[in-house]
């Protein structure tokens, strides 16, 4: 019975996000430089990534006791800076490309099975990032940046989904749908 009520709450939480998202961008197209900024926020999501595995690498924390104990508080804030600061641009750009695919969604050349079936994976991959970019925060703040490190796997995976699936579907958008840039 906890696991169906869990799995409904759940199901209620991303229809509400899905109608919510809807209703924000019904009325605006997607322009080209909105297009073509998607690929951008795409890439600046993914340039990340190499950097991300450094940020939480533990074998600085040793280095920095072993070699410099007085300045190992101060490694440590930055560090968790630094992971704050990587969470929340990502997160910022994952926001800015689902409301981005939202409005693209009506520029799909034809809708059939597959694509609802990639639409319903690419929601779920957003709500995923979603609450296991806001535990990460949380676990941020009380464990600090090193200690999390198998969570931000989970983060980094959540994110290569999304963006995997984003860019599957962008590729499908045809572009003489799209909004001319205004004057």
């Amino acid at each position: 019975m906890t696991y169906f009520a869990w799995f409904a709450g759940l199901t209620v939480v991303l229809l509400v996000l899905l109608a919510y998202w809807a209703w924000h961008s019904r009325d605006r197209g997607v322009t080209i430089d909105e297009f073509s900024g998607a690929k951008e926020a795409l890439e600046s999501v993914l340039l990340w990534f190499p950097a991300v595995n450094q940020v939480f690498d533990p074998s600085d924390l040793e280095f920095i006791r072993q070699s410099y104990p007085e300045t190992e508080r101060l490694f440590q804030q930055e560090r968790k800076t630094l992971a704050i600061s990587w969470l929340r641009h990502t997160r910022e750009q994952i926001a800015r490309l689902m409301g981005i695919h939202l409005r693209l969604s009506r520029c799909i050349y034809e809708p059939h099975a597959t694509i609802r079936f990639d639409e319903f994976r690419l929601a779920l991959d957003y709500l995923f990032f979603v609450v296991v970019c806001h535990l990460l925060l949380i676990f941020f703040w009380l464990r600090g940046p090193l200690r999390v490190r198998k969570m931000v796997g989970y983060t980094m995976g959540a994110t290569e989904r999304f963006c995997v699936a984003f860019a599957r579907r962008h590729e499908s958008i045809n572009p003489g749908r799209l909004v001319p840039r205004p004057n």
